[in-house]
């Protein structure tokens, strides 16, 4: 078990690293990139149950908060609480068809967009306008990039996930 807080804590710290670094700016299409950290919590969610996807979206969510300028708890929030939703309903969703995968990181990515949508609107930060030039685009580039990714956490945490009986 602890092997598995390891590969996490890897795993967020490089996301964070890739995210975050103005050296993978490459990864932009159309001034979107990916949000790696997200797609990691709804991995690891999805395979772990809602507890571990809520501990793994707040501890993630407040390092992205800390190295970003927006206001703590912005970006945590919805980290956390898709983590604790893809964990209670994600058991559900068959996890090795490229289209589940896709239909799951695309449902949740939009629901993550319009919850820090709103949340930046309480912080006078947002505008509607944000929906369909960032929330839809980052979504379809989650969900095109998880797939792949799924593959990969897989293979690292296939120990893991037999372990739990998944």
């Amino acid at each position: 078990m602890i092997v598995s807080y390891l590969f996490t804590a890897g795993l967020i710290v490089v996301s964070l690293i890739i995210q975050g670094h103005s050296s993978f700016d490459v990864l932009r299409i159309a001034g979107v990139k990916p949000d790696l950290l997200f797609i990691t919590i709804v991995f690891l969610s999805y395979s772990f149950g809602s507890f571990y996807g809520e501990v793994t979206g707040f501890i993630s969510g407040l390092l992205h908060d800390s190295v970003s300028n927006s206001p703590l708890g912005l970006l945590t929030f919805p980290k956390m609480a898709l983590g604790f939703i893809v964990g209670m309903f994600g058991r559900s969703v068959l996890k090795e068809s490229f289209v589940t995968v896709f239909l799951l990181l695309f449902g949740a990515s939009l629901i993550k967009g319009v919850l820090t949508l709103f949340l930046c609107y309480l912080f006078h930060e947002a505008s509607v306008s944000q929906i369909a030039s960032v929330i839809i685009p980052e979504s379809f580039y989650n969900a095109f990039v998880a797939p792949p990714l799924f593959m990969l956490f897989d293979k690292i945490y296939e120990k893991e996930i037999e372990r739990e009986g998944n």
